[in-house]
């Protein structure tokens, strides 16, 4: 079914009159629901003009800016129709992340980025324009028309692969008489039927090509297999596959897709590496994926809090016994683009990694990036005589897990107990020790109150005095923050860089499309003094408010069909400026704001000219004309 759109409305509210042949009957409106058949209608003045809407205007029309916002950033609340949240482009303390509900756009004022919906999710997940329109249509129960696009067609096929290549796999580990033993494994590691559909955990067959026959029956070739990380070019001609007598982990990306897949080794003598992941592709990047997210983001959202584990069986484990916010990492550092994903659905951290000494380090190295983005983070610790990891401590005793969760403790409060386990604070090579250790740490805090809660505690656990501690606080050397060496650099932020005409012409449009009676003050603006960006947007709302099309009753919509593009962006921004700056003020005081901005422009503006006057009297000066040397300096006495 094709969809219609509004583009003008002309006296909706008159009948047409007079003898009617138009193309609906005598005295009626064409419908705009319905398009104007073949023939012209009479009454086209007065009726509705339509056309049809394309693929990304029906996306818009059926999704909410704010509500897919909203699925990356928590919002809160900030003016009418607005909400605010820190910007997921750029690092920041304070929200300059702006989403305007009513105009369906979004903008930061700390990196001067924004758009619509569209080019949200575009920056979001690095998607070209027609995998985000394809990735809102599916959510909004769209068909888009047929498009093709090489780059977002290569990624939707290598989806495709890999989904055919996990049912594949779990065909063989559920039916496959030669996956007994990888049966037998997946019991034992109390993989059942439902996580391990939910999961698609499945079996890579002992032979050479067992994946890449079945999957070229299906017109899969080998080199779109070699593509998708799946099969290896053989020097004897054709292919092999990657992955042979192993458990297969499907790697699914936030929104579900297959990306990869892990291989767990089933031959305990084979000499091959015990796990093999895919290759980075087209779609799959170790770093940029957490196993397990797509299922545990509702729940993650929901408690605000991720657990975070270093194996994939800790993230099965735990969603069999119900703890489903957990998400594995595969072992490594957390890179900027997990944590990125992460930053979605919550800011709080809960990690469970390896404790030794030597994984203490890892572990302080491996958050860097985690702690320089001020996230909240505690540390899951197991008793290490008890389990080494979660999947062990499930497997023994559930409760165990869920204790560790539940008493998951502050990352300053771990580094203080690791500081002082197995050391003594008896003599003062210890104690110079445990402080070497602690100091650096107390060092980063930013807050001065925190800082000294953890100078009193350690002098305290010391046994010395604040003074001491402080002098050593002094001299210690901090190592920086170090990002993980798969992240990438964080973004500066680029606000617009404003002059003192273009911020008082900003505010000055912000107002008039937030209170368009503004345009009935006693001295009205002269467009020509504003900065040169402004005039045509002015001159436009003037016009309409002059005719009667533009009041505080008229929708955004109204508007925006009657701006081109360019215009229709800086409309946009500054209705999103407006609601920032000026959505809590009274009538009485966005007035008194108008008279401000006004006398600012019309001094800024006469100061300018004063400027210009005093170049053309050089000029005239060096020709000699004194009639145009006393006009001008006529015309300088009148602004002084």
């Amino acid at each position: 079914m094709r969809v219609w759109k509004i583009v003008a409305i002309r006296n909706w509210e008159k009948k047409a009159k007079g003898k009617g042949n138009g193309s609906r009957g005598s005295g009626e409106l064409c419908s705009p629901y319905t398009p104007h058949p073949s023939r012209p209608c009479l009454y086209a003045p007065l009726c509705v003009t339509i056309k049809p809407m394309d693929g990304a205007e029906e996306v818009k029309s059926k999704l909410d800016v704010a509500d897919i916002v909203g699925e990356y950033l928590p919002l809160k609340p900030a003016g009418s129709g607005s909400f605010k949240a820190l910007c997921p482009f750029h690092h920041e303390k304070t929200p300059s992340f702006y989403v305007h509900r009513p105009r369906q756009t979004w903008h930061c004022f700390g990196c001067d980025q924004g758009g619509d919906l569209i080019s949200f999710v575009m920056h979001m997940e690095g998607m070209e324009f027609r995998e985000a329109l394809e990735h809102l249509a599916q959510k909004a129960g769209i068909t888009l028309p047929t498009f093709n696009t090489k780059a977002s067609s290569e990624r939707k096929r290598l989806h495709e692969i890999n989904d055919m290549a996990a049912r594949f796999y779990r065909a063989q580990l559920l039916q496959s008489q030669d996956a007994e033993h990888a049966r037998a494994y997946a019991a034992s590691r109390g993989i059942d039927e439902f996580t391990g559909d939910l999961f698609k955990i499945g079996y890579a067959p002992k032979g050479w090509d067992a994946l890449s026959k079945t999957l070229g029956q299906r017109g899969i070739s080998d080199e779109e297999l070699i593509r998708a990380g799946l099969a290896n070019k053989s020097d004897r001609g054709g292919v092999y596959d990657r992955f042979r007598d192993r458990l297969m982990f499907a790697i699914q990306d936030v929104h579900g897709n297959v990306a990869g897949f892990t291989g767990r080794l089933l031959d305990p003598n084979a000499k091959e590496a015990k796990y093999v992941n895919s290759p980075e592709t087209a779609v799959y990047k170790k770093s940029a994926v957490l196993y397990g997210l797509d299922k545990a983001k509702g729940e993650i959202k929901s408690k605000d809090l991720v657990v975070i584990c270093e194996g994939n069986m800790d993230v099965l484990s735990s969603h069999r016994i119900g703890i489903s916010h957990v998400v594995c990492s595969s072992g490594t550092a957390l890179t900027a683009e997990q944590l990125k994903l992460i930053q979605r659905f919550t800011k709080n951290l809960a990690i469970a990694f390896d404790q030794d000494a030597a994984g203490k380090e890892a572990t302080l190295r491996g958050l860097d990036l985690a702690r320089a983005q001020d996230f909240s983070i505690k540390i899951i610790s197991l008793p290490p005589d008890i389990a080494k990891d979660p999947d062990e401590a499930i497997m023994k005793d559930p409760e165990i897990w869920k204790r560790a969760i539940r008493d998951a403790e502050d990352i300053m409060g771990w580094i203080f107990h690791a500081a002082f386990r197995n050391r003594q604070p008896t003599n003062a090579d210890e104690k110079r020790h445990i402080a070497e250790e602690i100091l650096p740490e107390i060092k980063r805090i930013a807050d001065p109150i925190v800082r000294d809660h953890w100078m009193r505690k350690l002098a305290d656990a010391l046994g010395t005095s604040a003074d001491a501690l402080s002098e050593a606080l002094a001299k210690t050397p901090v190592r920086p923050f170090q990002a993980a060496k798969t992240s990438a650099p964080a973004k500066e932020a680029h606000p617009k860089k404003l002059n003192r005409l273009e911020d008082a012409s900003e505010r000055l449009l912000a107002l008039l499309l937030l209170r368009p009676a503004l345009f009935e003050r006693a001295k009205p603006v002269q467009a020509e003094i504003l900065a040169s960006p402004y005039i045509g947007l002015y001159n436009r709302l003037k016009t309409l408010y002059d005719s009667g099309q533009f009041s505080g009753q008229t929708s955004p919509d109204d508007i925006n069909n009657v701006l081109d593009n360019e215009t229709l962006r800086l409309a946009n921004y500054l209705a999103i400026r407006a609601d920032r700056d000026y959505s809590g003020l009274s009538d009485d005081a966005m007035s008194a704001e108008y008279d401000i901005i006004t006398q600012t422009i019309r001094g800024l503006g006469r100061h300018a000219e004063r400027l210009q006057l005093e170049e053309d009297m050089r000029a005239a000066e060096r020709t000699g004309d004194k009639t145009r040397i006393l006009e001008l300096a006529k015309r300088f006495q009148e602004l002084t």
